[in-house]
């Protein structure tokens, strides 16, 4: 799930997307890519994309796309990051974006295909809350 917010925590819009069986990173380049389209089509030139997907965060930022099964998704995004816009990358921890990993659960009980949300579904907005304030769940970091 992608959501979509203004620089003053307010809900723009976001999505679910079911692809079917897949890897993870297959997954979160396909959450990337949708997004990037997504924020694009909105009109938003200023984008922060915040991910807990260390790796699709190295496979985008690679200077050149190596031929793997990843090739086309990554080539896409950066086709999307090659446009006239302003988009930065920050990492951060699963615990800390409440609202994404409901809604990634909640996309398992959606059909395939992807669902657009112009208002937060009911279940997201208490976790929604606590991402606007910066609440996380205390994680283990191996340094």
């Amino acid at each position: 799930m992608v959501k979509i917010w203004d620089h003053l925590g307010r809900w723009l819009t976001g999505f679910g997307m079911m692809i079917g069986s897949c890897s993870i990173t297959i997954a979160e380049l396909w959450g990337l890519y949708q997004g990037l389209q997504l924020a694009w089509n909105f009109g938003i030139r200023r984008l922060k994309v915040e991910t807990d997907s260390l790796c699709v965060t190295q496979l985008v930022a690679r200077p050149s796309v190596t031929s793997n099964e990843y090739a086309p998704l990554i080539q896409a995004v950066k086709d999307y990051l090659n446009l006239d816009w302003q988009v930065s990358f920050s990492y951060i921890y699963r615990e800390a974006n409440f609202a994404v990993n409901y809604m990634a659960n909640f996309a398992f009980s959606i059909p395939l295909g992807l669902i657009m949300y112009p208002t937060p579904p009911l279940g997201v907005r208490p976790f929604l809350l606590c991402d606007s304030y910066g609440f996380s769940h205390p994680c283990l970091v191996v340094l």
